[in-house]
């Protein structure tokens, strides 16, 4: 059992990816994060620019202040292990868009982490689908600083490591962006199959 688990820890490692652990509600903690990054919400901006008409960098209030949607959904590793009726609350990603208007060169979104570290994207047909949302609550609570304090991609759609954490900007761009784990093998479109 102990070579075992030291067999798992290094292939863990080797993929680059930490994990801190599993709560009472199923969550497991994934990240190519070193630490979790700080987040003061007198300071924070949000960026929105890229191939935008109207490029803007919002506070953290003035995120809370935009129209609110509340959702349930799932979230859903592409480990295996799930964490069934999540309840998000945030902006709609359409709702941003509509806010910045992307050009009509742009054709991807694209997702950076406070850090700088992980980033994700989407093309803008999968980032206008109704569901996609930036959230900033869980559970009726502001997100955990493990789950994305300040704002994070929910994607249902799609695996989690579509849904970029400790979000600091969105770049509209005219390519897909190749993410953290897609450059290591993962998939681009990470469709989560019925």
């Amino acid at each position: 059992k102990f070579l075992g688990l030291v067999a798992a820890g290094g292939a863990l490692g080797y993929v680059g990816m930490r994990i801190t652990g599993r709560t009472a509600f199923g969550w497991r903690e994934n990240t190519a994060e070193s630490s979790q990054p700080r987040f003061d919400p007198s300071t924070y901006r949000l960026t929105i620019d890229g191939m935008v008409d109207h490029p803007v960098t919002l506070t953290y209030d003035e995120l809370r202040a935009m129209p609110a949607v509340r959702q349930v959904s799932d979230f859903q590793c592409v480990e295996g292990w799930s964490v069934p009726d999540v309840e998000w609350t945030g902006v709609r990603m359409q709702h941003l868009m509509d806010l910045v208007r992307p050009t009509k060169g742009a054709s991807h979104v694209t997702f950076h982490s406070l850090t700088g570290i992980y980033r994700d994207s989407l093309s803008m047909q999968q980032a206008g689908l109704p569901d996609v949302l930036l959230a900033y609550d869980m559970d009726g609570e502001r997100l955990p600083v493990a789950r994305g304090l300040p704002l994070r991609v929910v994607m249902p759609r799609m695996y989690g490591y579509k849904g970029a954490k400790w979000l600091r900007r969105i770049e509209f761009r005219d390519e897909q962006d190749i993410g953290y784990w897609e450059q290591r093998g993962w998939r681009v479109d990470a469709w989560i199959k019925a």
